[in-house]
């Protein structure tokens, strides 16, 4: 058989044959040097255990000698491995060959010449017997190069073939023919020994190969989309700035984020979503050339990596390319869907950049600040509505570090008991009377003594999902301070507290209260839920399954921000909700403003025919509340009665709910409505 015709060896590239034969020749080294000491125990052996040494000594000297300078030289040989291999492969191999051949030969005429001189006496059967083993470990050591292996073979065994022919008679003649049968079996046995480490050693190879292509695809490839992953994404933009340095070119970034594609994962399920990201991905490499780098940095956000895009304008004209390209419909599950995006630039000028900049950026890490300069910029889109693009600029990165910061404080805000509750009075426009409180959060982080107001960090929490947690304990600390005040011997009153968009989306609401209710000892009755039309839209049979247990348990239920959602009578009719509450927006102006009294009027006359009472939330004048108390609203909430006042400052409105009725509200008599 020649060496290396071997199956999938074609597969083979240049490379890796050299990789293989010099991990063979290493490996053949280690074996056969230990192997080589054999030798010297099996020589040991015939000088001392019998009287071959005393006899011939210059038989076993000169094999001694021979066999020291051989094992030797194959010990320079593995310890020097890298330095004569590296140097030339074919020297190395031409040494190794004469330390093995002649450590065979001296051995095959020392076992030969104990035949000869001692045919008939245990002496030649024990050296014929040490003879086949070496053949045996001779096909494990040099297995993997077969030219040598029969050179072994030949030089240990034909000695003794010649000297059992030599002696003649029928044990020699047998001797001599079991010798020579010998060595065509181990000739044999050594091409199927060959055979199988060559071919295991192959394939490990191959495997190998096909294992690092693959660990390299786990490592630096998107698995769903087949775009870089974000660590490729970073080398190759460390890359394009080191090459931007030296050439004094340009270097683009671009980060995009999909408009509002949770909302497509949570409708049309993940798969549909999966979907979305693989057409996407497809379109950004269709709109790039080949020298740039789209990315999944994971979730819905990509990012196109651009060297040298030529000026500003260019990479202007690709995101427009980007957008028109995005915008048009993908379809899922039967629908037609629009994928827009919202896209963050930022450039990297080396010959543009002043001595200031220069001293700013020194250590720092220059593609990790395009990278954050680029999701400012694509969050300045997204706040701007979302399919269109924004360039980077300074202010934002003080405003995201402000955002940071933020939302460091409010994840700690919970655990510190910073937050807490105040409460806005609800009044009834018949009687005058107290009938109920809005629950609405405050912020007073410990140590500024400040209180600040809900638009300011209801955002960020509804944003990180904080408010979900902090939502169960509005929930909890308000029904606990109107139990508080009932057991105090006030008049029991409701409780209004508004419901989130994500609590109502991720928690289980109805179990929730009715825990709540359990642990606190409040009336279900005396609690109510204020929820925004966005939610009843989104989740139509969940929803009304989730308000339908509510309002079982007792619980009170109002439509908060009337009139500025989707409104659906025929749905708003399936809905057990008690309350319509009229958005601040349509209050302010309705003295003033014709149309926004209109609407007042027409929710006012449409609730009271679906037997729902009214209540209109910013009232902040006379002339409004009387306006409201013409239009026969149910209740009326502002400013112009309380503003929303801690619960020490509230309970006064208790104790005054039965004494101080008003019962004649008309115009000019306005006054006697406020209550100092």
């Amino acid at each position: 058989m020649t060496e290396f015709q071997l199956e999938k060896v074609q597969k083979l590239t240049v490379d890796q044959m050299g990789r293989l034969k010099r991990t063979s020749a290493f490996e053949m080294g280690r074996r056969s040097a230990p192997a080589a000491l054999s030798c010297f125990a099996a020589l040991g052996v015939l000088a001392f255990m019998s009287p071959y040494a005393s006899e011939h000594p210059q038989l076993i000297y000169s094999a001694f000698v021979l066999l020291v300078i051989t094992y030797l030289t194959s010990l320079v040989l593995i310890q020097r491995f890298e330095t004569i291999y590296d140097a030339n492969p074919r020297f190395w191999h031409i040494l190794k060959s004469i330390a093995v051949i002649v450590t065979a030969a001296t051995w095959g005429v020392v076992s030969a010449m104990a035949i000869y001189f001692y045919p008939d006496s245990w002496i030649s059967l024990l050296a014929a017997v040490i003879t086949a083993a070496m053949c045996a470990g001779g096909m494990y050591s040099l297995g993997m190069k077969l030219t040598l292996l029969d050179s072994f073979l030949v030089a240990m065994l034909l000695p003794n073939i010649v000297v059992g022919i030599t002696i003649g008679g029928t044990s020699g003649t047998v001797l001599g023919f079991i010798f020579f049968v010998y060595l065509g079996y181990c000739s044999a046995q050594g091409r199927n020994i060959y055979r199988e480490y060559w071919q295991a050693r192959i394939n490990t190879e191959l495997l190998s190969e096909e294992t690092k292509r693959q660990l390299h695809n786990l490592t630096y490839q998107d698995k769903l989309t087949g775009l870089p992953n974000r660590a490729l994404f970073l080398d190759r933009l460390n890359q394009a700035v080191l090459e931007a340095k030296r050439g004094g070119h340009f270097v683009g970034l671009m980060i995009l984020g999909l408009d509002r594609f949770k909302k497509i994962n949570d409708t049309l399920g993940y798969q549909s979503g999966d979907e979305i990201l693989k057409v996407v991905a497809h379109r950004l490499r269709d709109c790039v050339r080949e020298s740039d780098t789209v990315t999944r940095l994971g979730g819905d956000i990509f990012a196109v990596v651009l060297p040298d895009p030529g000026d500003d304008r260019g990479l202007a004209r690709l995101a427009q390319k980007i957008l028109n390209r995005l915008v048009q419909p993908v379809e899922a599950k039967g629908l037609e869907l629009i994928a827009s995006t919202s896209i963050g630039l930022t450039i990297f000028k080396p010959g543009h950049i002043s001595q200031a900049e220069k001293a700013e950026q020194a250590g720092q890490d220059i593609a990790g600040k395009l990278q954050g300069n680029a999701e400012a910029a694509m969050l300045r889109a997204k706040e701007k509505g979302g399919n269109n693009y924004q360039y980077y600029e300074k202010s934002m990165n003080a405003k995201a570090r402000e955002s940071l910061q933020l939302e460091t404080q409010l994840r700690r805000a919970l655990e510190r008991d910073e937050f807490l509750l105040h409460y806005q009075p609800k009044i009834d426009l018949g009687s005058g009377q107290i009938t109920g409180f809005e629950a609405l959060l405050r912020w007073a982080p410990a140590g500024k003594g400040i209180i600040i107001p809900p638009g300011n960090f209801i955002p960020m929490l509804e944003d990180t999902g904080l408010i979900v947690p902090v939502g169960e304990w509005v929930i909890r600390t308000a029904c606990k301070q109107n139990k508080a005040w009932q057991n105090a011997g006030h008049g029991p009153v409701r409780m209004a507290v508004n419901l989130s968009v994500r609590q109502f989306r991720e928690q289980d609401i109805a179990y929730l209260v009715n825990n709540i209710l359990e642990e606190t000892g409040l009336d279900a009755k005396w609690l109510e839920l204020e929820i925004t039309e966005s939610m009843l839209m989104d989740q139509n049979d969940k929803c009304i399954r989730m308000l339908t247990d509510l309002s079982d348990m007792g619980v009170h239920l109002t439509i908060d921000d009337f009139g500025t959602g989707y409104s659906s009578l025929a749905y708003l009719k399936q809905l057990p909700v008690g309350t319509l509450k009229i958005d601040r927006s349509f209050v302010k102006d309705i003295t003033t403003d014709p149309n926004d009294a209109a609407v007042v009027q027409a929710v006012v006359a449409m609730a009271h025919n679906l037997h729902l009472r009214v209540v209109a939330e910013g009232a902040e004048t006379a002339e409004q509340a009387v306006f409201l108390y013409n239009q026969s609203c149910d209740e009326m909430q502002g400013f112009f009665f309380s503003r929303p006042v801690s619960a020490e400052m509230a309970e006064p409105f208790l104790e005054k709910m039965y004494h101080d009725q008003i019962t004649n509200l008309i115009p000019g008599n306005n006054d006697s409505f406020k209550i100092a």
